[in-house]
């Protein structure tokens, strides 16, 4: 004999339902971008990733906010750690066309994935062949999706184990 009521059934059933429908809040409550918002802000991260592999410096400034700060925390040539900084103008100016010949037998990594992202603002992480940006995104006035931070750091180099025997 079941002592389950007609109440009862119907709070579980309520439950399930509520429990369905808050899923896709529940699973978007990390980002709260809007699926255009998602696209553009990979676009912005693409643009500066591809343009620097291709030595496209407008397509990079076109995901660079005018303020941008990018910095990282690496070693100098006594092996002590230092900050260095670069803004925007340094930044497209390192950006040369050489690039694409240096970069052409490379494997061009660019793989963007959004961590977080509320209203106008959003931390990505962009990894590329040799290094991993953190980057900070902003929407502008215009509504485009700027870079005005970054924090990089070069990858490991994996050592050589091969035998030259």
């Amino acid at each position: 004999m079941s002592t389950t009521t007609p109440m009862s059934k119907t709070l579980l059933i309520l439950t399930t339902v509520l429990c369905f429908a808050l899923t896709p809040m529940i699973a978007n409550a990390g980002t709260r971008l809007s699926e255009g918002d998602q696209r553009a802000i990979r676009a912005a991260a693409l643009d500066y990733a591809e343009g620097w592999y291709n030595g496209d410096r407008a397509r990079m400034e076109r995901s660079l906010h005018d303020a941008l700060a990018k910095r990282a925390y690496l070693p100098d040539a006594a092996g002590q750690r230092q900050l260095s900084q670069m803004d925007k103008a340094t930044l497209l100016s390192a950006n040369k066309p050489e690039n694409a010949a240096r970069y052409a037998k490379a494997p061009k990594r660019a793989e963007v994935l959004i961590l977080s992202g509320f209203g106008n603002a959003a931390s990505v992480r962009l990894d590329m062949d040799d290094w991993v940006d953190y980057m900070h995104v902003l929407r502008t006035e215009k509504g485009a999706w700027r870079i005005v931070n970054v924090l990089w750091e070069l990858k490991p180099k994996e050592k050589n184990t091969a035998s030259l025997d």
